[in-house]
């Protein structure tokens, strides 16, 4: 016991980075085991959007929608989800599917929904570049 008190002693700056680095890992942790929405692949929002008939909504800005968009997805940027939630409310029975540049907008926005009583929730994991990366299409007006 002696051996780690002067370890510790000796080497503080490392022994406190050791700590941090633990406290985020099960923050990490616990934050994926009480998420209520769910991540799915690009693959898996194709199937989801053909079978289910998911709304699928865009987190970004109009600049970046204009560049390009999944197809038929609806524009509503975060602050406007954060700001007005009942924007979606008639789609409140459907499954959403929500995306952006690289899914932490659309993260943001999914949990911001669940909170608000949304039950089928999804977020594009990776986002407008993981779907790009799996060689799907855009569509651009």
């Amino acid at each position: 016991m002696d051996i780690y008190i002067e370890f510790i002693s000796n080497h503080s700056l490392l022994f406190v980075a050791l700590l941090i680095i633990i406290v985020l890992l099960l923050q990490a942790l616990f934050s994926d085991f009480t998420r209520k929405f769910k991540l799915i692949s690009p693959v898996h929002a194709v199937s989801l959007i053909n079978s289910e008939e998911a709304v699928v909504i865009d987190a970004r800005n109009k600049g970046e929608f204009d560049k390009g968009h999944l197809s038929g997805a609806i524009l509503i940027p975060l602050p406007d989800i954060k700001e007005h939630p009942e924007k979606l409310d008639k789609y409140k029975d459907k499954s959403l599917v929500i995306y952006c540049q690289s899914g932490a907008r659309s993260s943001e926005a999914c949990q911001h929904l669940s909170k608000q009583g949304f039950d089928n929730v999804f977020n594009l994991d990776g986002g407008i570049l993981a779907w790009q990366d799996a060689n799907l299409p855009l569509e651009k007006k």
